[in-house]
């Protein structure tokens, strides 16, 4: 009997049946996975080969409704262009060499967090496929709050941003002064700041991220590097813009005016302005450049 025949009741699907018709399933970002991640020095190659040849797809690629991702990497001398601000999101905050970005389908945000904490919990790490030697340095399930695409840009939509060939990505996060600040803060970037930022930049889109708090706990086993609590939940937002240039050739003056706008916001600060440019899959390109 197949799937289709109308005599079967939905306790008799497999699986892999009823979640192919678990609804929603309307193309559009739910919400992201956002992780970056400092390899402790001298193990710059085993991370990058024990990520991409594994877990890159064992722990987040492979499960429902994620339905794409991507890394991002940044080599000492684009680390060293991360301009200094009053209170960093992360110490040190020149760390933080790689960064993955996966996207979630809507209404689907807490499956999808469920799902990423029982591969690494009961699948993957007691059977030594975790990496100890790494930090995170900024980890979080986030909520899409908003995207801005650059007038002209044709058909693009943020939920391609992944999968488009971007030459680079530039990952602030923006705090509010107080959480009863947020909501405005995310109008201001939204409505006024933001879409004549993007006018006549390097960035194709800017795509707004709100952290939330880990629903599912967060894993704690002998020689795991443990993720930190999500900090400045309702009062911080990640934004990601996506160039269309190498950041080397254009960062920071692209956004020098939005970063002087957020200077003299009374009610926001940047706590990260960090550029990175993708990785390659398949090589270990840039690991040498790291430090």
């Amino acid at each position: 009997m197949t799937s289709f025949e109308p005599d079967r009741t939905p306790a008799d699907r497999s699986v892999y049946e009823r979640l192919a018709l678990h609804l929603p399933n309307d193309i559009g970002i739910g919400s992201a996975l956002i992780t970056m991640v400092e390899p402790h020095e001298g193990c710059e190659y085993e991370y990058n080969r024990w990520y991409e040849d594994d877990h890159f797809y064992s722990g987040a690629m492979h499960g429902p409704w994620v339905f794409a991702g991507r890394r991002w990497v940044a080599p000492k001398s684009l680390r060293d262009l991360r301009p200094e601000v009053d209170e960093p999101a992360f110490d040190p905050p020149e760390s933080g060499c790689y960064i993955s970005l996966y996207w979630s389908t809507a209404g689907h945000e807490d499956d999808t967090e469920r799902w990423s904490f029982l591969a690494m919990a009961e699948a993957l790490m007691p059977h030594g496929r975790g990496f100890p030697r790494r930090t995170h340095v900024y980890t979080a399930f986030h909520h899409y709050r908003f995207g801005l695409v650059r007038p002209g840009s044709g058909p693009m939509k943020p939920h391609l941003a992944l999968d488009h060939p971007f030459a680079g990505l530039v990952v602030e996060v923006v705090d509010a002064a107080d959480p009863d600040d947020q909501d405005a803060l995310e109008e201001w970037l939204a409505n006024d700041h933001l879409p004549s930022v993007l006018l006549g930049s390097p960035a194709q889109m800017c795509l707004a991220f709100a952290p939330r708090e880990f629903a599912q706990g967060r894993i704690e086993q002998p020689g795991t590097p443990p993720v930190a609590p999500t900090a400045k939940v309702g009062q911080r937002l990640c934004l990601l813009w996506f160039l269309d240039q190498d950041p080397a050739d254009v960062y920071p003056d692209a956004l020098a005016t939005h970063h002087t706008a957020l200077a003299t916001h009374p009610k926001a600060s940047l706590a990260l302005s960090a550029p990175f440019i993708p990785t390659v899959p398949g090589t270990d390109t840039y690991v040498d450049q790291l430090r």
